[in-house]
């Protein structure tokens, strides 16, 4: 059997869009916790 994949090709691709989705999460968590921090003051003050 001479045709193999590399053990690493799938398990290296899921770990780098893995770090991606988390540097995507650290990017939109500020702004999630902006957004409701707005929302409770309007709910707040409405």
């Amino acid at each position: 059997m001479s045709h193999r994949h590399r053990p690493d090709g799938p398990c290296h691709f899921s770990l780098m869009s893995m770090g991606a989705g988390r540097r995507v999460l650290l990017a939109l968590l500020p702004l999630g916790l902006l957004w409701l921090a707005v929302a409770w003051a309007m709910g707040a003050f409405a």
